[in-house]
């Protein structure tokens, strides 16, 4: 999830249309991957770009149904903390695929492929491996998508 503070409010509420808001900055508070998607939309000949924060696994999986003739998802990033990826900094790399599934305690679990052929998890349990996941389900793959 991210935050927002009203002194990083950049104008008004509903100057930039209404029921929008544009921020200097958003803060995040929890330590888990968080999606960096670019969507372009069609309108009366013009394209249009714009790129979405995306929190969760749900809005990601809306976001690509909601996909149409004039509105399409053109790439998609995941942003990993240090513990997630193995570097020891925060990285975005291009998503490959997206599977959720669930642990023996049935705690919901992320498994993450980027294009470099690395895979991660959302577990924090010592020791896991994706083989004990039950209820796996695709969420997103790379050809979800369209290039550009």
């Amino acid at each position: 999830m991210f935050k927002t503070h009203d002194a990083d409010m950049l104008g008004l509420p509903g100057m930039f249309g209404e029921g929008q808001y544009q921020w200097h900055q958003v803060s995040k508070v929890l330590r888990n991957h968080w999606y960096h998607v670019t969507v372009q939309a069609m309108y009366e000949d013009r394209i249009s770009e714009a790129v979405l924060m995306i929190d969760s696994e749900p809005r990601l999986q809306q976001l690509l149904i909601a996909q149409d003739a004039e509105t399409v998802i053109t790439e998609v990033q995941v942003v990993t903390p240090a513990h997630m990826n193995g570097t020891g900094v925060w990285r975005m790399e291009k998503l490959t695929k997206v599977t959720l599934g669930e642990d023996q305690n049935e705690c919901a679990v992320c498994l993450l492929e980027v294009e470099t052929g690395s895979k991660y998890h959302s577990s924090h349990q010592p020791g896991f491996s994706s083989d004990v996941l039950s209820n796996l389900r695709p969420v997103y793959h790379v050809n979800m998508i369209r290039t550009a």
